[in-house]
């Protein structure tokens, strides 16, 4: 039987795909930190520079804040479709709508 390797999530790619969909949908820096409670700025721009990932709690309110799954806020390290959609054109909303399109078939 083969033994399946652990997911591991993509740090950097994450925080360029949170700092798209924060800009897409209208919010700064500043509401999100309003928004999830934090004392100041600074977890969120760890996020968005791919330093630090959000805690469960703060990845669960982001994706009430921003209307999207919270499994379409972070990228796996295994996600060929999304480096290769993102090395072509660096739009994310390309990838964005193949990833609705597979999900949908």
């Amino acid at each position: 039987m083969k033994k399946e390797a652990g997911v591991t999530l993509d740090m950097g790619r994450t925080g360029q795909l949170l700092n798209y969909v924060i800009r897409k949908r209208g919010y700064t820096v500043s509401e999100i930190q309003k928004e999830l409670g934090l004392a100041c700025p600074q977890p969120v721009y760890r996020w968005l520079r791919g330093q630090t990932m959000p805690s469960i709690d703060n990845l669960y309110s982001l994706s009430k804040i921003l209307k999207i799954h919270m499994d379409d806020l972070v990228v796996s390290g295994q996600d060929r479709e999304w480096l290769v959609q993102w090395c072509l054109n660096q739009s994310m909303g390309q990838r964005l709508r193949a990833y609705y399109q597979q999900r949908m078939c």
